[in-house]
């Protein structure tokens, strides 16, 4: 009976081992296929993080303006309009706040281009002066000259090759293609999400019954456990990295304009939307903002990087920790180690969802660690109770019998 029990168990093993041993050298393969049922599903996904971002500032909302009465009843008309109106009102501040951003951001960036184009001639000389003048340069290379004019003939020279004007044309045909099939993602993925949101108590219900149907009710319950708190993390963590981003945005703009440094608004803005990748954005952001005060000043590009430096350990030990930090409930090493797992599986997007996703991970297993020491404490201790002896008192004289040992008064 046992050598039958065990032969299912072994024919199990043995078809595990199998299936990792073919997956191990054909990961490309299976890449290759994630990748593609990831691309299918972009939509649906690009919709669910949608979801998940509107659903904060529409569940504040309707917590705001459509309270119950105190018997917890919302009333016909208040019950059916709560959620609409809610949506519609996160939906004009949404897509409002972006267009403000917009408008105000592509009028500063083509007036910076304009600058740009017109302070390269003056970029260029800049930096001629200073090769041809360094001593370093002329005790390591004696001989070497940079001629400035040899450089912009060669590059018009290079324009005009009709190859690399195709190659343009096809990557420019290429890359529109690329923004209009993610515009149709964005927009079916937006569909997505509004009717996730206003049918999620519906689709809640739904999958809840679904997963009870395959599993029991302790491990549903588990499920749910984990659910709603990936859900309550989300949450917070777009909370506090808006705050953490539009108090980063806001010092970073009123610093540039105390100091006198160019671009300050465009900076400020560049600099908020970036911060939303934790850690790694503020650093990307005072990269672009320093690229473009170079054109202006080299030494105030370097004041700049050394404004920014201050700025972001003021940012990562005071506002970041008290903001995001506590909101997210994750270690500084462990946000260090999502946003560099997440860049390399999937980008900016990884990045940004990374940090709640590792913040939950975190959270179970150091429940679950806690769980197992409770378990082991409350195993010691009855373990020593089980082998504590039990005291043994010395047994009476001889010469004492059972008449001389006193009886117990009844009370």
């Amino acid at each position: 009976m046992k050598r039958r029990r065990r032969f299912p168990q072994q024919v199990t093993l043995v078809i595990v081992g199998v299936t990792l041993f073919w997956a191990l050298f054909n990961l490309g393969s299976i890449f290759d296929a994630i990748s593609t049922v990831l691309g299918m599903l972009s939509p649906c996904i690009i919709g669910f993080m949608f979801a998940l971002i509107l659903n904060v500032p529409m569940s504040a909302i309707e917590r705001t303006f459509f309270k119950p009465d105190k018997d917890g009843n919302y009333g016909k008309i208040k019950a059916k309009i709560k959620r609409p109106v809610s949506l519609l009102i996160t939906l004009v501040l949404f897509f409002g706040a972006i267009a403000a951003v917009l408008s105000v951001l592509i009028p500063q960036v083509i007036e910076t281009v304009g600058q740009m184009y017109d302070q390269v001639p003056e970029l260029v000389d800049k930096v001629s002066d200073h090769i041809q003048n360094s001593s370093l340069i002329k005790k390591l290379l004696p001989g070497f000259e940079f001629d400035s004019d040899m450089i912009i003939d060669k590059v018009q020279a290079t324009l005009k090759d009709s190859e690399l004007l195709l190659s343009t044309l096809s990557s420019t045909y290429n890359l529109a293609s690329s923004l209009l099939s993610m515009l149709l993602k964005l927009i079916i993925g937006l569909f997505f999400a509004i009717y996730m949101l206003l049918q999620k108590e519906t689709l809640k219900a739904q999958l809840y019954r679904l997963v009870t149907a395959f599993v029991s009710d302790k491990t549903a319950e588990r499920l749910c456990y984990v659910a709603n708190m990936s859900k309550t993390t989300f949450s917070k963590f777009i909370s506090g990295q808006s705050l953490e981003a539009l108090i980063l945005g806001s010092i970073t703009c009123i610093g540039m304009l105390i100091f006198g440094f160019p671009y300050a608004f465009t900076v400020g803005v560049v600099v908020a939307l970036s911060a939303f990748i934790p850690i790694l954005g503020a650093i990307i952001g005072s990269a672009i903002g320093a690229f473009l005060i170079m054109f202006t000043s080299i030494k105030m590009a370097l004041f700049f990087v050394l404004y920014m430096i201050i700025l972001m350990q003021l940012e990562s030990h005071i506002v970041y920790p008290y903001v995001v930090g506590k909101s997210v409930g994750l270690p500084s090493i462990w946000v260090l180690f999502a946003i560099t797992v997440g860049g390399a599986v999937a980008g900016i997007i990884g990045m940004f969802i990374s940090v709640p996703v590792c913040s939950v991970v975190y959270c179970l297993i150091k429940q679950l660690v806690e769980f197992k020491h409770q378990d082991k404490e409350a195993e010691m201790e009855a373990w020593k109770y089980i082998s504590t002896e039990p005291e043994i008192t010395d047994p009476p004289p001889d010469d004492v019998t059972a008449a001389d040992i006193p009886v117990p008064e009844e009370a």
